[in-house]
């Protein structure tokens, strides 16, 4: 019991952040682009569409915009034909259009949009998914069970939301293609790399005692990359103090400055003469961050001035920053994926010590034909040891290495000629029901049901209240 309990602690400790809300560093740093959750149900007033809602920003608030430099995607697959719904925003994300398949819809958002084969709405909801994270992280820190009768909700908030009313027989192909497979991705297309709020003084933390100060600077014409200038306060190879200065273009992550230099001859005012001063070239200089905080000052010299010291390498930490300037540090290109709640969280990098690289490139992989080859073993591993955690060792639904292959197709699937969906995974497991996910499923206590065993619950239940027709999830908080 006491093994299992260790088990169910190191479980606790990587789903941090259930269902889908930060699962991985880029995911985290770009909120905007941060998938939450995906349902999917027959419209329960009209069989004749299928709802899709698509939740972004954890814990956004009345001022969490969408991002005007993400595409927001739903992926649609029936068996015979792969649909991709792109939805943009404009107008300072105040505007939103989804299209593709022949289905289309655009307008303001906070409105229904009625389109071609489909309603849209997008704007600010209660957050449909409930979990008790504290009774989990307190779990995890007495290193035994926590949970209360009943749990309370920590998801308690809102999101924003996406949601799509498809009109079936667009897609179903005269019925001949019922069950759909759906999951959602976001590409972040801009925006990317070093923004303004890097500007400030940064050091080596190892060694402290010297750093640079970096300014963020607008384009030299316009069209072209932001700059950036800096003054790097170090020594030369003899003790003397040496300002290190020069201007640069960024590129994403990295800034190069290339043709950095010092200066010599100057004297204390009033004795300041230009003419004396003498510009001296050090070398090439370049920063590279891999987040708001952390980067590596690279430099290159043949300065005699700096001795033989050449080319190096030192790690800096941000000291200072920008008062009201916040920081973003967005990556290009796929940032984040989800069809099921908590497989990422739940299933991949589980152990200590074990980082967040496999996350990342799950949320980072778009393309379903190499999923099984990249995550199928990880997942199973994983299964095997939350098998254990009710103290009974092979009471889950399926064995390991068959739930992993079903759990590794990270889609919703739905049988769309069905009209009440209130099954999670029934069709995934053979079960009775449509599939799907409603708003209200509690999708914790049957994924615990059915990785644990029957009866692990969090005692949380759905404290949403839904309205009764489209889009279907509550009005915020």
């Amino acid at each position: 019991m006491r093994y299992c309990v260790r088990l169910l602690a190191l479980f606790l400790a990587s789903s941090a952040f259930a269902a889908d809300h930060r699962d991985a560093p880029s995911a985290t740093a770009d909120p905007a682009a941060d998938i939450n959750d995906v349902y999917t149900f027959v419209n329960p007033n009209n069989p004749a569409e299928v709802i899709i809602a698509v939740t972004v920003v954890p814990f956004a608030n009345y001022n969490s915009r969408f991002s005007d430099a993400v595409d927001y995607q739903i992926n649609i697959d029936n068996g015979a034909v792969n649909t991709r719904i792109s939805c943009r925003f404009t107008n300072q994300s105040n505007n939103v259009a989804c299209s593709g398949g022949g289905l289309s819809a655009s307008g303001g958002i906070e409105r229904t949009l009625q389109g071609t084969g489909m309603r849209l709405w997008a704007g600010l909801r209660d957050d449909p998914f409930f979990f008790d994270l504290n009774a989990f992280n307190a779990t995890r820190a007495a290193l035994a069970p926590r949970f209360t009768n009943p749990g309370s909700n920590f998801f308690s908030g809102n999101t924003l939301s996406i949601v799509l009313a498809v009109e079936r027989a667009r897609l179903n192909n005269n019925g001949a293609n019922n069950v759909w497979r759906i999951w959602s991705a976001t590409n972040r297309l801009g925006e990317v790399g070093i923004s303004p709020g890097f500007t400030g003084l940064w050091y080596d933390a190892a060694r402290p005692g010297f750093g640079a100060h970096i300014e963020v600077l607008a384009p030299a014409t316009a069209g072209g990359p932001d700059q950036v200038v800096f003054a790097w306060y170090v020594y030369n190879a003899t003790g003397q103090q040496r300002w290190i200065t020069g201007v640069g273009s960024i590129n994403g992550a990295t800034a190069t400055i290339p043709n950095a230099f010092y200066t010599t001859g100057g004297l204390f005012p009033p004795a300041f003469n230009p003419a004396q001063v003498t510009n001296r070239p050090f070398g090439n200089v370049s920063f590279r961050f891999t987040g708001c905080n952390a980067g590596v000052l690279t430099y290159s010299t043949t300065d005699p001035d700096f001795g033989s010291i050449g080319t190096g390498e030192i790690a800096i930490t941000r000291l200072t920053s920008i008062k009201d300037q916040p920081c973003t540090f967005f990556s290009a290109g796929q940032i984040d994926r989800n069809g099921r709640p908590a497989i990422n969280p739940a299933l991949i990098n589980v152990l200590p010590n074990t980082g967040t690289a496999l996350k990342e490139a799950y949320n980072r992989n778009g393309d379903q034909s190499t999923w099984a080859a990249q995550f199928t073993s990880e997942i199973q591993s994983n299964l095997a040891a939350l098998d254990t955690l009710d103290g009974i060792v092979g009471n889950a639904v399926l064995p390991p290495a068959p739930l992993a292959g079903v759990l590794v197709d990270d889609r919703l699937i739905i049988d769309t000629s069905r009209p009440t969906c209130d099954a999670y995974l029934a069709i995934e497991l053979g079960a009775a029901g449509c599939g799907g996910r409603t708003l209200a499923r509690d999708v914790i206590d049957d994924s615990f049901g059915a990785l644990i065993g029957p009866g692990v619950s969090d005692n949380v239940a759905n404290d949403s209240v839904f309205i009764t027709d489209f889009p279907f999830l509550g009005r915020p908080l």
